[in-house]
C-alpha cells in the first residue's frame, strides 16, 4: 500500500488543512497533476529501458523496472480515485466523458507496461493534459 501514499498524502493534507470544503477544484487539480506526472515518468522510463543493453546494464535495468512498476501502480491508483469520484447523476455527459478518458489512460498504461512501449501513454497523457488545462481555466473562471 506504500505506492498509494503519494495520492493519499495529497488528499490527507488537503483534508487536514480544511481545503477540501473550500476548494474541491484544487483537490481534483492536484490529482490530475499527479497522474500527468507519473505518466510522464513512466514514458521516460520505458524509453530508457528500450535503450539499455541488458547484458551490460542489468542493475540499471532492475532499477528502471522498479520505477516503471511503481509508477504504473501510482497511475492506476490515481485513475481509480478519479473514476470513483465522478458523480454521474450531477455530471451527466461530462462525467461519462471523463470516465472514458480515465479508462483510456488506464488501458494505455497497462498496454505500455506489458509491451514496453510508450506511444499510447504519451497520447493518453496529451489528452489528460488538455483536461488539466481546461480544469485550470474552469477554476480561474469560478474564483
Amino acid at each position: 500500500m506504500t505506492t498509494n501514499t503519494n495520492v493519499l498524502d495529497v488528499y490527507k493534507k488537503v483534508v487536514k488543512s480544511g481545503d477540501l470544503q473550500k476548494n474541491p477544484y484544487e483537490v481534483v487539480k492536484l490529482i490530475l497533476q499527479e497522474l500527468s506526472r507519473t505518466m510522464q515518468i513512466l514514458c521516460e522510463d520505458i524509453e530508457k529501458k528500450k535503450q539499455l543493453d541488458i547484458k551490460q546494464h542489468s542493475s540499471d535495468l532492475l532499477l528502471l523496472q522498479k520505477s516503471i512498476s511503481k509508477n504504473v501502480t501510482r497511475s492506476l491508483t490515481t485513475i481509480y480515485s478519479l473514476q470513483t469520484s465522478l458523480d454521474f447523476d450531477k455530471g451527466g455527459k461530462i462525467a461519462t466523458g471523463l470516465f472514458q478518458l480515465y479508462e483510456y489512460c488506464r488501458v494505455q498504461i497497462i498496454s505500455g507496461f506489458t509491451k514496453s512501449i510508450n506511444y499510447g501513454i504519451i497520447k493518453a497523457k496529451k489528452a489528460l493534459d488538455q483536461i488539466l488545462s481546461a480544469w485550470n481555466n474552469m477554476q480561474i473562471k469560478n474564483i
